[in-house]
């Protein structure tokens, strides 16, 4: 009796159709721009989408438990703008400087977090109003104004390339360990198996022992650390701390993690399909400068694009429950 056998890809559905959105992307803007694919605007494409890569690392954790950050731009130019200002103002190290605006992202992710648990204040409010302050310390710090950053062990941090000047960038082999690292400890740890029971049933998390709030406030401050670091790395790229800098970092970080397979509801997601859907909306961000599309426009196009993720993420949740409903009835 011959049994019919289903091929397994080594990739998910999911993952096949980033790819080929991605694939998409770069046909289409390539034939608008003939510099678009060429091997200078790939690594630039890669070296832009750190920011927003080490971000959704965090935020991939944060909404599969259910939460959400909206401060993550802000704490990242606070961080940066903090660093730049400390390098000035004192003699301490840069090295010892990055490490203390990494504590102060934690200080705001643990704050973050205190809100949600703690005071049972909806995400969304309680990030919102961190996101106001941490942009308002950042502008305090330097009353407005850019920080130049003349010390070049810093400058190095952001832009120096491995493997010689047509090397790969350091920021871009640091986001590819991270993603390995967070990766694997999402899909093979007790702390990863935690993750997906809150988010999925976190009654049953509850009875099974889980420390729900703990896990997410770990989380709250590993988003808000992954921020710090994407703004100090941003700084040194720009040889400036700027007040302004990343404001739409979470706003892509979201999409990229909702484009990856993150449910907003929680409960679903995986790593090395978000580091698809940061390169998707990094590659679209990119083309659309190149291609000369107005400010005012990618906006427009930007909203678009999480309007369409959130739409594909409705889609998935009702095929979820359809199958989980379908399931219960064979069983009946």
């Amino acid at each position: 009796m011959n049994e019919k056998r289903k091929v397994k890809l080594p990739i998910s559905g999911n993952q096949l159709v980033l790819i080929i959105a991605i694939i998409g992307i770069v046909i289409i803007f390539s034939s608008l721009n003939k510099n678009y694919f060429t091997y200078t605007n790939l690594i630039n494409v890669l070296v832009s989408s750190t920011n927003i890569g080490l971000t959704a690392i965090g935020i991939t954790f944060l909404i599969m438990t259910g939460g959400n950050d909206l401060s993550a731009g802000s704490v990242a130019a606070f961080c940066g703008v903090f660093t730049a200002w400390a390098l000035k103002a004192t003699s301490v190290p840069w090295g010892a400087l990055v490490i203390i605006s990494l504590l102060i992202a934690a200080v705001a992710g643990l704050l973050n977090a205190l809100m949600v648990t703690k005071l049972n204040i909806v995400p969304f409010i309680a990030t919102l109003a961190s996101q106001s302050v941490w942009r308002g310390f950042a502008y305090l710090l330097c009353d407005g104004k850019p920080v130049s950053v003349g010390n070049e062990g810093l400058k190095n941090f952001g832009t120096m390339r491995i493997g010689g000047e047509g090397g790969v960038p350091f920021p871009v082999i640091l986001m590819i360990i991270f993603f390995i690292i967070f990766g694997y400890i999402l899909a093979k740890t007790k702390f990863g198996r935690s993750i997906f029971a809150i988010g999925g049933n976190p009654e049953a998390a509850r009875l099974a022992g889980i420390n729900a709030n703990r896990i997410k406030t770990i989380c709250y401050i590993m988003t808000s650390v992954f921020a710090g670091l994407a703004g100090i790395i941003l700084a040194s790229r720009m040889s400036s701390g700027q007040p302004a800098a990343s404001p739409n970092l979470h706003f892509d970080a979201i999409t990229a993690a909702n484009l990856g397979g993150v449910s907003m509801v929680g409960g679903v997601g995986s790593i090395p399909s978000v580091a698809l859907g940061v390169i998707l909306v990094q590659a679209f961000n990119s083309g659309l400068n190149m291609v000369g599309i107005s400010s005012y426009w990618q906006y427009v196009a930007r909203g678009l694009l999480l309007f369409a993720s959130l739409a594909i993420d409705f889609y998935r949740q009702q095929s979820r429950a359809k199958k989980l409903l379908a399931d219960s009835m064979k069983n009946l």
